[in-house]
């Protein structure tokens, strides 16, 4: 009577043994390798930070772009890297049995701006405070940028300045003259007075945020140091 009870019992847990280890194996976590290139290169992508799933902290890409997590459930999973030199990048991947390997991904790399062109002034950043205090303008400080939220420049020229933001014939914004729309402002970025400056159009206010601005000094009158500008106002912009 024990014997066989021995024997059911060791059967039994024989063939659950049997079973286990086929789900296990399926649900066990595997080591999954992630390439990154250049988009629409064949440049791979050294040193990017990678993340999965905002939590995983999977480490930097080797000298052929490659990053190996070593145990990731299968299923779904979201992505991330950071490299210099390309954009932020997210995108979602699923892992199973039969995922190959490696799983690509290829990042956009960043478009470098072209540097503005204009005359170089007398207006320095430094000199922000001192203008300020001569009462002579309109002026945010960086403090005041920071809590307008990301609005659009032309927003806050318009609602907190009372300024006149007029179209352009592509419907652009830009400041001009009270009264008068076609008088468009002076437009000095960074000490560079851009507008106006050879065929050059002033800067599209909409495209321009409060957050990538450290300060912004506007001017009904254009100011001594910008008397070759033209009589519209002026427009002073400090980026980040």
């Amino acid at each position: 009577m024990k014997l066989r009870n021995v024997l059911s019992l060791s059967v039994v847990a024989a063939g659950f043994a049997l079973a286990t280890p086929v789900q296990a194996q399926d649900a066990a976590p595997r080591p999954v390798t992630l390439r990154f290139r250049k988009a629409g290169d064949t440049t791979v992508i050294k040193g990017a930070v990678i993340s999965i799933d905002h939590t995983i902290e999977a480490g930097t890409t080797d000298s052929l772009g490659i990053v190996t997590v070593p145990d990731l459930e299968d299923g779904g999973h979201i992505v991330e890297a950071v490299a210099k030199g390309y954009q932020a990048f997210f995108d979602n991947f699923t892992v199973g049995p039969n995922t190959p390997m490696p799983i690509e991904f290829e990042i956009l790399a960043v478009v470098a701006a072209p540097k503005p062109r204009g005359v170089m002034t007398e207006l320095t950043l430094d000199g922000f405070e001192a203008r300020r205090a001569k009462g002579q303008g309109k002026f945010f400080s960086a403090a005041q940028l920071k809590a307008a939220d990301g609005r659009p420049l032309s927003n806050l020229l318009k609602v907190d300045a009372g300024a006149n933001i007029a179209a352009g014939p592509n419907a652009e914004s830009f400041l001009a003259a009270k009264g008068n729309p076609n008088c468009r402002a002076a437009v000095v970025r960074d000490g560079l007075r851009v507008y106006p400056y050879e065929s050059a159009l002033p800067p599209d206010l909409d495209k321009i945020f409060t957050d990538y601005l450290a300060g912004v000094e506007l001017y009904a009158t254009t100011p001594a140091e910008l008397k070759d500008a033209g009589t519209c106002g002026a427009l002073v912009l400090w980026f980040r």
